[in-house]
């Protein structure tokens, strides 16, 4: 069975930065880190061996693995038939027999032996498991939070990854960068502590999904009763429904709960069921209280954007209702309030250049010429560079406006519009310091689509007032390489 919350879209306008950088730390721990266990354990195994440990502990550990597991006779024969190296690996890695054999008058009474197995164990503590794994019985601060960056195997970090994502993605937006990474390691934590209560055992645990439960409990507490659209995987049935959120919770909580008193398996349970209710206790309470800060306009789907495009719409009203003062008005304070808005320059642009509004005018050039390069702003660049060819454009036609203007022009490469506002601007009364440079960089782009004539008047142009000039000798040395 498996039920998972449907409710947004990904949206990579707001990309997850967290939970993509957690992602990424468990699939760099896991490859980096883990991948060098096998060769850890080989070694650990082999200086256990080395140590004659097996051949003084074999008999002792079959005692106790076999009362604790109660084999048979069948079974404890198998276990002492195993391969050296498989029986050396099954006696380093269970740590209850380690305890007890701690706790053993004759290992006690002889050093050799202990020293052996010291060297034996920090070997075999390299291993990441047993370095950073969580063992109940055994508490330790590194266990409590490294055990939540590591993996059994790939299966496991791949779907601990893909829940930490479709949960993660969601979460981060509403909740906050900060607060929805300090609540997925509190409910790594929580996880750990609560199998440490209920259950402590000398198994070493690892894997997020205890962190990530925590994380299915956080996004139903965020959206108590509110309904929202949920995934459902039943057997051969699937498909979508709506429930308030809180309903989930028992369904969530019920199949942990089977899973821990009818299930055999090696799922952590305890993990799962101390992750999602201290991820859902953490974000409800506080709810509750109204001290949680939640980005209601995501919950409720609003569109980011509506205030502007109400803005826009009123704007728009008044332009269309020939109240050209009020929108005048209004654009300033548009811009002020929304700058580097492409929408709402292409609607001020015309009022001010009709009006020969100075104030405007200026304010809607300065931000465009302020847009990055990659913006979709070509359409008005084309049109300023157009109007600036009319008659009686007198504030389009200032050099200033022209130098931005060609800039623009040059790198989005209209080598036609920017011979037009270079002319412009060759002929104003004193051209700015890098004319030379523009005029070489104009040259190189005319040159590339054959324009012969457009790159003459431009060497003709540096030669008469720039004779001198680096970009004078490089241009003409490169109508010399076109004349070949």
């Amino acid at each position: 069975m498996l039920i998972l919350p449907a409710e947004h879209p990904l949206d990579w306008k707001r990309p997850p930065l967290a939970t993509l950088l957690l992602i990424l730390l468990n699939v760099l721990i896991y490859f980096g880190y883990q991948g060098g266990d096998r060769e850890r354990e080989a070694e650990a195994v082999q200086t256990y061996l080395d140590g004659g440990l097996l051949n003084r502990e074999r008999a002792l550990f079959l005692e106790a693995f076999s009362e604790r597991r109660e084999l048979d006779a069948d079974q404890q024969r198998y276990v002492d038939g195993m391969r050296r190296r498989d029986l050396a690996r099954l006696v380093l890695h269970d740590l209850q027999f380690e305890h007890q054999l701690h706790h053993n008058p004759d290992y006690l009474a002889d050093p050799s032996w202990q020293a052996a197995r010291q060297r034996a164990e920090a070997a075999r503590d390299r291993i990441s498991s047993k370095r950073f794994g969580f063992v109940p019985a055994k508490f330790t601060v590194e266990g409590l939070v490294g055990a939540m960056f590591l993996h059994g195997d790939f299966a496991h970090l791949a779907g601990n990854m893909l829940f930490l994502f479709i949960f993660g993605f969601a979460l981060e937006i509403a909740l906050g960068r900060w607060l929805y990474l300090g609540l997925y390691l509190l409910s790594g934590v929580a996880s750990h502590l609560l199998w440490w209560l209920m259950d402590p055992v000398w198994v070493s645990g690892i894997g997020a999904s205890g962190a990530v439960s925590g994380l299915m409990g956080v996004y139903l507490g965020v959206y108590g009763l509110r309904r929202i659209n949920f995934f459902y995987w039943l057997g051969p049935l699937f498909g979508y429904f709506r429930a308030p959120a809180l309903w989930i919770l028992p369904v969530w909580m019920g199949k942990e709960l089977y899973g821990l008193l009818l299930a055999d398996d090696n799922v952590n349970y305890y993990a799962h069921l101390g992750g999602l209710g201290a991820g859902f206790l953490a974000v409800w309470l506080p709810r509750l209280g109204g001290r949680l800060k939640v980005d209601q306009a995501y919950l409720h789907k609003e569109d980011p954007d509506a205030p502007f495009k109400r803005e826009l719409d009123s704007l728009d009203r008044s332009i269309g209702g020939f109240a050209l003062d009020q929108a005048a008005t209004r654009g300033l304070d548009l811009l002020q309030r929304y700058s580097g808005r492409l929408e709402l320059l292409e609607r001020l642009y015309p009022l001010a250049r009709t009006r020969q509004d100075k104030a405007l005018l200026g304010a809607v050039l300065r931000q465009l010429f302020a847009l990055p390069a990659e913006n979709a702003s070509l359409p008005l660049l084309r049109r300023l560079a157009e109007d600036s060819a009319e008659a009686g454009q007198a504030l389009l036609q200032h050099p200033a406006v022209q130098l931005h203007l060609l800039r623009r022009l040059l790198q989005a490469e209209q080598h036609g519009l920017a011979l037009a506002a270079w002319r412009r601007l060759s002929r104003a009364g004193k051209a700015p310091a890098e004319l030379p440079a523009l005029t070489l960089r104009l040259a190189k782009q005319l040159a590339s689509r054959q324009d012969m004539q457009g790159v003459a008047e431009l060497g003709q142009f540096l030669e008469q007032r720039y004779p001198h000039a680096d970009q004078t000798t490089q241009l003409g040395l490169l109508r010399q390489h076109l004349a070949r």
